[in-house]
């Protein structure tokens, strides 16, 4: 806990930025410390910021819902499942993990999933590949080439996803690394700069210049004498001489991290004078520069980012060889009812006709958004969290493009960033080198930019896109082709991209019913989460059937 004197200390700190550089870098600096309160935040997700140039702050994680001590494959008694039968609604990455983990426990597990391929949201689109929205079908016309893929859901995955991570060296399945964070990208704002983008390099190394600059001048002002000997303050400003690169007068006048003029073009050629630094005032006059300096120190965004090799999708295909003969695909389901002994589940099958399906327990990881929806008889708490449950209007459009980031700006892999609705341009992270690659033109994580996209006729998506799109990088007009979208709002059996509000009931069971899915767990919108909600599903049957 911080103590009145650290308080009072910091408050006097804070007081001699005030003076020395205004009000606003005060407030400026609070916020990058960690000390304010903003109405503008950072959000997350598969990984998910906030879509718009000043978002709203996240609603807090849920807490975890199975407790201090995740359960985990190995916490469970073998062969405890024995003559048990199990339903799971749902062939994603929830679903599949929890007929893994189940079948390995002695249940008998059949899972219904309504399309004709599993992987839920973990879907890689490639040349032929159909799109069906509820009121749209595109058809990718890639040129045919295994490396042309685009990662319409999931796309990258954090380093400590440990459980998914585990299952990709079970299954053989290869990574490489995914570039979440690239110094020559671009940060680009309608606002700033002339409406100009600006190399990510500048915005970060004049940043660090500024506030090593603002922190400098408070403690030779005496702000921190109350917690600081002198030695320290003698460490400290040796340490802000060296963040910031500032000079021996401690002053920021640029710094050679932020590159050279025309060095994004030019590349090692140019080594003169160093590009001029960006002003403070530009740099703190709105939230957007400080949300993108610190996206890549989010806790799910931090370095080493990795993703499979070949698509995303490699994970989902690695699942269902794991799990097929298990699986029912085409399986729509149509009723979900309590009975004396467990549950029943009506569904429709590939050929139109009724089943049903009776089982000691089902396990249900349709998302919300399509559960709500079905005719069933759960409790009144459990349909009225199902019935206001949020999910995020994300979508995505790639396009197949000569590689002119690489050849023309030497950007390779990473992400730049717009205060327009598109929000962001990933670069791939894959084949450095070759001619063609499949450019993500937008990336939108819900808000009414995504609403917006997703009312959009899919050519409508590619002219805004493409549009936009052209204000970071004007080759987008000629070089970028064949453009295809997904809006995850209008996706079938999905009819959103990640759950948003925060759960309670449905992390409960309702008799002889358990819930799943990313939208239950503490990581909404990441492969691990959906992992982590099967494993506590799993945990709480079997804590019926455990001796």
């Amino acid at each position: 806990m911080t103590s009145k004197k650290s308080r009072m200390a910091r408050r006097e700190f804070l007081t001699s930025i005030g003076r020395a550089a205004g009000s606003s870098a005060m407030l400026r600096t609070m916020l990058a410390m960690g000390i304010g309160t903003t109405a503008a935040g950072c959000g997350s997700s598969s990984a998910a910021p906030g879509v718009l140039s000043n978002p709203p702050a996240p609603p807090p994680p849920p807490p975890p819902p199975q407790g201090a001590a995740s359960p985990r494959p190995g916490d469970w008694p073998a062969n405890v499942g024995a003559g048990k039968t199990v339903t799971i609604l749902g062939g994603g990455i929830a679903g599949m993990t929890t007929a893994l983990e189940m079948t390995r426990l002695g249940y008998s597990c059949t899972i219904l999933e309504a399309t004709s391929l599993a992987g839920g949201r973990n879907r890689t689109i490639r040349s032929g590949d159909v799109i069906t929205e509820t009121d749209s079908t595109q058809t990718c016309m890639f040129d045919v080439d295994s490396d042309l893929y685009f990662n319409s859901g999931p796309a990258r995955i954090s380093h400590h996803h440990e459980f998914l991570l585990g299952y990709c060296r079970e299954f053989g399945v290869q990574l490489e690394t995914f570039i979440n964070d690239n110094r020559a990208a671009l940060l680009h704002s309608t606002t700033r700069f002339g409406g100009q983008p600006v190399i990510a390099r500048r915005v970060h190394a004049d940043t660090r210049g500024n506030i090593s600059r603002l922190l400098a001048t408070a403690v030779n002002q005496n702000a921190l004498d109350q917690e600081l000997s002198a030695a320290d303050k003698a460490n400290i400003i040796g340490m802000l001489a060296r963040y910031g690169d500032l000079d021996g007068s401690l002053n920021y006048t640029g710094s050679t991290r932020g590159g050279f003029p025309g060095q994004e073009n030019t590349g090692s050629r140019q080594r003169g004078q160093r590009v001029s630094p960006l002003a403070l005032t530009d740099l703190i006059a709105e939230s957007f520069w400080e949300q993108r300096s610190g996206f890549a120190h989010d806790l799910e965004q931090q370095p080493t980012m990795l993703q499979p090799v070949g698509g995303m999708d490699q994970i989902a295909r690695a699942f269902e060889t794991e799990v097929a003969g298990d699986l029912v695909t085409e399986a729509v389901v149509s009723e979900i009812r309590k009975t004396p002994a467990g549950a029943r589940v009506v569904y429709r099958d590939q050929f139109g006709a009724d089943m049903t399906l009776d089982s000691d327990y089902c396990i249900c990881t349709i998302p919300a958004t399509v559960l709500r929806n079905i005719p069933n008889d759960f409790a009144a708490a459990h349909q009225a969290e199902i019935a206001n449950f949020n999910y995020s209007a994300a979508g995505k459009i790639a396009f197949q493009s000569r590689r002119f980031w690489e050849q023309d700006h030497n950007i390779y892999g990473g992400i730049s960033w717009t205060t327009q609705d598109i929000t962001q341009i990933w670069y791939p992270n894959n084949d450095f080198g070759r001619d063609n690659g499949i450019l993500v033109g937008a990336y939108i994580f819900g808000g009414p930019p995504g609403t917006s996209f997703a009312n959009q006729s899919p050519q409508q998506r590619i002219d805004s896109a493409t549009a936009q799109g052209s204000n970071l990088h004007s080759e987008m007009n000629g070089a970028a082709i064949n453009g295809i979208s997904v809006a995850w709002p209008k996706v079938p059996f999905q009819l959103g991209a990640w759950g948003v509000s925060n759960p309670s009931t449905l992390l409960t069971p309702d008799e002889n019913i358990f819930f799943a899915g990313e939208h239950l767990s503490i990581l909404q919108g990441w492969q691990e989460g959906a992992i982590l909600s099967a494993y506590h599903a799993i945990d709480l049957v079997v804590a019926r059937d455990a001796p």
